[in-house]
Parts: structure tokens; C-alpha cells; sequence
């Protein structure tokens, strides 16, 4: 049994993931349940859970905010929250499980089936430390969490010069001249990138806005980056890309 908690100041939405948790996950087992992040913070204490079900959203103290007030984080965590932009993608980036309210019961399982497996491993304390740098830090210092045979690696946006798809994968190329391979498409790897410093210039590029030196219009259109590559830019991507560099009015 996975031994665990669930931090909500909402008691209707303790009851309904109580319920589905009693229904559908008999290897959860509720020790506590917690209307506040403070109370969140002493039954952690007291019952050293293995797993924590946490709410985003909370008066006084969020859920972010509980777990900087812990010493260490030693459970895994299945973050509930109502559909927010910034949060998703945090999570997302930091390759963190969470559940939309309201709480679909397969996502659940999904979740509880993660949760476990990062148990029994001794995983996910590392991303839940990158997950609360990332809510901190601006775009480009935020670290993302790409998926590696044996876990996570993660990189820092500022280090990304760009992606490029390879079929159902991505080819990651970074400052140092590294590059990695994602078993991620690259609309997904798009997706977890942040959005205000990364630009798609082509079906098979997304680029680091940063890193870009040049714009060429002959040939087409392309941009010539950091390292002297010079990356091809789309006719259908051009007009939003040269709005990004400030080169076009909207």
C-alpha cells in the first residue's frame, strides 16, 4: 500500500478523490486529509507519507509555497489544480504529474501507476526540486526536463539554440555543441519550451530567439544563429517570425 495524503481547501474535492482513490487505486491508502498547506506541512511530518496528492490553489499558502516550508522532500507528489497555463506548463517542463479538476478517473490511474514506479525506483525528488526553481525564474533560466534512457536530463532554456524533428523524434542543439536526441515529437517538445523566447520557423524547426545573429532574406529566408549555422525559415512562418525580431509592424 502507498501510504498517502491529500492536501485540498476544498472538503468536496477531498471526497470526490477519496472516493475514486477508494473505488479505483486499492493500493492507495489515505492516512490524512488536510483543509490548509500548514496542516499539509505537520502531517507530513507526522506521517511521512510516500505519495502526496497537493492543490495548487490555496488561501494563505499555495502549494508551491508548502513545499519550500519542508526541509526535504522525500514522497513523490501528484499535484491537483484547476486548468492554469503557467502551472501546466511547469509541470510539464519539469516532467511532473498533476490532474485537472475535475479529476478524470483514467488520468488517475495513469498517475497512481507513475507514482508507483517512481517509488519503488527512489525517483522524483530531483524533479520536484527543478519544478520550484522553474516557478522562480524567468523563461530562458528555466530548466527542461527531456526524457534520457536512464531518466531525466535537464537543460536549460538559454542553452537550447534550437530543434529540429527527426520523424517521431527530436534532435536538441545546444550552446556547448551538444547534441541530443528526445523521443518526443517535436510539436510536443514545442510545446514545453517557453513560448516568449522560442519561435517555429519551419514544420521541422523551432529556434532560440535569443541566438539568433542574422536575418538573410535571399534564398528565401533564413536566420544564421550563434554558431554560424544558418537554419531555413518557412514562407508561412516568415511574417511572425520577423514580427518577433522587431523587423515588421503587426
Amino acid at each position: 500500500m502507498i501510504k498517502s495524503i491529500i492536501i485540498d481547501d476544498e472538503q468536496h474535492c477531498i471526497d470526490a478523490l477519496k472516493a475514486d482513490l477508494d473505488k479505483h487505486c486499492g493500493n492507495v491508502e489515505i492516512s490524512a486529509t488536510c483543509l490548509s498547506g500548514k496542516e499539509g506541512v505537520l502531517a507530513i511530518k507526522k506521517i511521512k507519507p510516500r505519495l502526496i496528492f497537493l492543490d495548487v490553489e490555496m488561501p494563505w499558502m499555495n502549494g508551491f509555497e508548502m513545499l519550500e516550508m519542508l526541509d526535504h522532500i522525500d514522497f513523490c507528489i501528484i499535484f491537483t489544480t484547476a486548468y492554469d497555463k503557467f502551472a501546466a506548463k511547469a509541470f510539464r517542463i519539469s516532467a511532473i504529474d498533476y490532474l485537472l479538476k475535475p479529476v478524470d478517473v483514467n488520468d488517475l490511474k495513469i498517475a497512481i501507476k507513475k507514482a508507483e514506479e517512481k517509488i519503488l525506483a527512489s525517483e522524483g525528488t530531483i524533479n520536484i526540486e527543478n519544478l520550484l526553481h522553474n516557478i522562480r525564474q524567468p523563461a530562458q533560466r528555466q530548466k527542461i526536463a527531456f526524457p534520457q534512457r536512464e531518466g531525466y536530463e535537464f537543460i536549460a532554456a538559454e542553452n537550447i539554440l534550437y530543434c529540429h524533428a527527426e520523424g517521431a523524434y527530436t534532435n536538441i542543439y545546444l550552446k556547448e555543441g551538444k547534441k541530443m536526441l528526445v523521443s518526443k515529437t517535436l510539436g510536443d517538445v514545442e510545446e514545453m519550451l517557453p513560448a516568449d523566447i522560442f519561435q517555429r520557423i519551419h514544420h521541422s524547426i523551432v529556434v532560440n530567439l535569443e541566438h539568433i545573429s542574422n536575418f538573410i532574406r535571399s534564398d528565401g529566408g533564413y536566420v544564421q544563429i550563434d554558431n554560424g549555422e544558418k537554419l531555413l525559415v518557412s514562407k508561412a512562418k516568415k511574417e511572425m517570425l520577423l514580427q518577433r525580431l522587431g523587423l515588421k509592424k503587426e
